[in-house]
C-alpha cells in the first residue's frame, strides 16, 4: 500500500482509470489465464505490475481517485493485492479495454461529472516516476486549457528506450 500523499501532492478533478485484463497468454508459462501479467512481480519489486501501477498513480490521485476495472474471472485476486479504498469494477463478460475504460468513466460521470480522467495499462512498467507525474501533471493542464465542455482526449506518446 502507498503511504497517504500530502494533499498538495494531489490533482483536484483527477482520476485514473486502470484497465487490468487480459488472457494471460503473453508470458505463458509465467503469465496464465487465472494469473495474467499484471497480477504477477515481473521485476523483483515484491510488488505486482498492478500494484506498481496504483504506487504511482496514488501520489496524483490519493488511492480513492483510482478506478481499476477487471474481469469476474481476477476481480478477487486484484482485489486482495490493492489497498481497500482503491475502487475496483468487474465486467461482467470479457469485452476490450475501451469498454472497460468507458465503463469506469461512465461510473465515475455519475458522482462526479467534471473529472479530467486517464487511462492506464496494469501491466507497464515505468522507470522515471517523477517523470512520469510530471507529465500527468501538464496533460491534465492542458486538458483543463482547451477543454471541450463535455469530452476532452489527449495522447500520451511514450518513448521506448529498450524491451
Amino acid at each position: 500500500m502507498t503511504p497517504a500523499m500530502p494533499k498538495s501532492e494531489l490533482i483536484e478533478g483527477f482520476r485514473a482509470i486502470v484497465p487490468a485484463g487480459g488472457a494471460g497468454t503473453r508470458l505463458w508459462p509465467l503469465s496464465r489465464a487465472a494469473r495474467p501479467k499484471f497480477l504477477l512481480d515481473l521485476t523483483g519489486s515484491g510488488r505486482s505490475l498492478l500494484q506498481a501501477t496504483i504506487d504511482r498513480l496514488s501520489p496524483l490521485t490519493g488511492t480513492t481517485g483510482v478506478v481499476v476495472v477487471t474481469g469476474v474471472r481476477h476481480g478477487e485476486a486484484v482485489i486482495e493485492q490493492l489497498a481497500k479504498d482503491v475502487r475496483v469494477l468487474t465486467e461482467p463478460s470479457p469485452r476490450d479495454s475501451m469498454a472497460a475504460i468507458g465503463l469506469a468513466a461512465a461510473v465515475l460521470a455519475e458522482t462526479e461529472p467534471d473529472l479530467i480522467v486517464g487511462s492506464f495499462a496494469a501491466d507497464h512498467v515505468i522507470g522515471d516516476e517523477a517523470a512520469f507525474r510530471a507529465t500527468i501533471r501538464q496533460a491534465v493542464a492542458t486538458a483543463r486549457e482547451g477543454r471541450h465542455p463535455r469530452w476532452s482526449l489527449l495522447r500520451h506518446v511514450v518513448v521506448i528506450s529498450r524491451p
